[in-house]
């Protein structure tokens, strides 16, 4: 597992819905860095952890005591050195995002993918990872249609955008002669999540979450969505998301997968 995306309803219960499919959310040994946004108050934080870890890494115990309805975990296993501001995810006013198998680029190549992304979405880049370009060229494609700032932006909307910039990187990419590929991508605004499973990435999973009352019985107060990159499904009553396939979940929970392109 190396990405993770969650929503819920009810933030206080979120590590309660958690518990049953804890096992999936182990990384491996060894982790080269790891973090997660997620959304308290109304506000996109972000904890990020660059240093290397030769033990396997539970993102349980880091999700347990936060109280949040919104969530996007990253964990990579290369062995690249970045610093603190190139640990996904990243933010950008109410968005976070993260992307799988997105390694740093030479200075050149970094230059001229970067260059038509608009001034002020540019002076926000810190490091020179592919998964940050894949972010602001996804912002700039919300800029073009006025809805960088709307927080009620709909998922039509950041589906198109997130297959644009998708394509947009994969060619810059190709014309730079750069053989690395594009993994899968997770955006949030902190109203709405997006997962997209890109072609030839790794599996996506999604499973509904729930919680039970003294009695045993389900809750049904209780309404939550986690979404994996990962190669082993999160227990039972998982669902596979198709290759170039997104899983958009929306303010009320409801669940949609609909081609990426």
């Amino acid at each position: 597992m190396s990405l993770l995306a969650c929503m819920c309803n009810q933030p206080q219960r979120l590590a309660e819905a958690l518990g049953p499919v804890r096992g999936a959310l182990v990384v491996p040994a060894p982790v080269s860095r790891w973090g997660m946004g997620y959304v308290q108050g109304g506000e996109v934080l972000l904890s990020r952890t660059p240093k290397s870890s030769a033990d396997p890494l539970d993102f349980f115990p880091a999700i347990a005591g936060l109280k949040t309805d919104c969530l996007i975990g990253h964990a990579t296993t290369d062995d690249e050195v970045l610093a603190t501001e190139s640990t996904q995810p990243f933010r950008f006013r109410r968005w976070m995002f993260a992307q799988d198998a997105a390694p740093s680029l030479p200075p050149d190549v970094w230059r001229a993918l970067a260059e038509p992304i608009p001034d002020f979405l540019r002076r926000n880049l810190r490091g020179r990872t592919v998964s940050e370009l894949t972010l602001h060229v996804f912002l700039a494609m919300l800029h073009d249609q006025s809805m960088l700032d709307d927080p009620n932006v709909t998922l039509p909307v950041v589906r198109r955008a997130l297959a644009d910039a998708v394509a947009t990187m994969a060619a810059g990419l190709a014309k730079a002669g750069v053989t690395a590929s594009l993994g899968n991508v997770a955006a949030s605004n902190t109203r709405s999540l997006s997962l997209a499973r890109i072609e030839g990435g790794a599996p996506v999973y999604l499973r509904r979450l729930h919680v039970f009352d003294d009695r045993g019985a389900r809750d049904d107060s209780f309404r939550g969505v986690l979404v994996l990159s990962t190669s082993q499904p999160p227990g039972d009553g998982a669902e596979e998301v198709p290759p170039g396939s997104v899983v958009t979940i929306s303010r009320d929970l409801r669940v949609d997968i609909a081609a990426l392109a």
